[in-house]
């Protein structure tokens, strides 16, 4: 039986390139997907596949993915206006920004954007991606704190309408997986 590792811990030694080449990173982040348990020997063996939920298929190599909230985090956002917007992933992967598809978590008061096209392997119909900080300062302008109803927030469009911000979906807020707090933890302290 042929055994792999998992490097949580571990301090890459090409840390500095592997992280900027954009092919690479477009290569890695469009083959998430979440993981099939059935099909992850390695996982089953270490009692892991509560804490491993996604992979990346990169040839026959598997790379199992413990993310802190979720695996695709929007980096940068291109705002052309006209409905040209456009968030931005991995490398230079893209997907259409649409404020109707925002969503707010409940337990850590982070910005998310509900996926064009849910993860290969995806039981429950859709996923989300974090908008980076940079990005939520750049939609500060437009985003409107929630009212004593509830409701999370409001996104004020061009023409000054203001649309209702949702909260991430219970099942969509991150698992006990999440580093470096599991979800209960975050909604604790």
């Amino acid at each position: 039986m042929r055994m792999g590792s998992l490097e949580e811990e571990t301090v890459p030694k090409n840390i500095a390139s592997s992280i900027k080449d954009e092919k690479f990173l477009n290569f890695f982040f469009s083959r998430i997907r979440w993981v099939q348990p059935e099909k992850t020997n390695i996982l089953l063996e270490g009692g892991l596949c509560d804490q491993y939920p996604f992979v990346s298929l990169c040839g026959g190599e598997v790379n199992y993915i413990r993310p802190a909230c979720s695996p695709i985090v929007f980096h940068s956002a291109l705002f052309n206006g006209n409905n040209g917007d456009v968030l931005v992933y991995g490398g230079s992967l893209t997907q259409p920004f649409d404020e109707s598809r925002l969503a707010v978590s409940k337990n850590s008061g982070r910005l998310y954007h509900e996926l064009a096209h849910p993860l290969k392997g995806n039981k429950r119909g859709s996923d989300f991606g974090l908008l980076r900080s940079s990005i939520v300062i750049a939609l500060a302008d437009r985003l409107l704190p929630g009212t004593s109803d509830g409701s999370a927030w409001s996104f004020l469009r061009d023409d000054g309408s203001a649309v209702q911000i949702d909260w991430l979906p219970e099942w969509a807020e991150p698992g006990d997986w999440a580093m470096p707090y599991g979800s209960t933890q975050l909604a604790e302290d």
